[in-house]
């Protein structure tokens, strides 16, 4: 679970393959509470939340990928990059880019014969700049 000083790193570690909840709620307390019933790790930066749960992981730094750096050198990724929605944490799964809007999605479908895609978000994510980059 990551609390809401950890958004970020949260998408990020998702598109990593780590399967990254992000409370829908904004009290310390009902994030907590979530994180016991489910015996979540809890990653912040709010030093007095880490404190008050003994499965959190205090993040030392402001930048997202440090932050996501400090945590893969804790838990390395098991290989399933690129396998899980940034947004709502749900499986991707590969669609052929046959199935893209030729007008919307023209450079994509050049590019690539599948893309990455989200059935609860209804979106398309494929390895752009972003992703080369990071």
């Amino acid at each position: 679970m990551a609390d809401h000083m950890a958004k970020r790193a949260c998408e990020w570690l998702r598109f990593m393959g780590y399967d990254v909840e992000y409370p829908d709620v904004h009290y310390d307390n009902e994030i907590l509470k979530i994180c016991i019933e489910n015996n979540l790790i809890l990653l912040t930066r709010d030093i007095e939340f880490y404190k008050r749960y003994s499965l959190s992981i205090f993040l030392d730094s402001t930048d997202y990928k440090d932050q996501v750096s400090e945590i893969i050198s804790l838990f390395p990724p098991d290989k399933k990059l690129f396998t899980r929605c940034p947004v709502c944490n749900s499986i991707l799964v590969d669609v052929s880019t046959d199935t893209l809007d030729p007008l919307k999605y023209t450079m994509v479908r050049q590019k690539f014969k599948t893309v990455k895609y989200c059935k609860k978000c209804n979106k398309y994510y494929w390895e752009g700049s972003h992703y080369k980059n990071s």
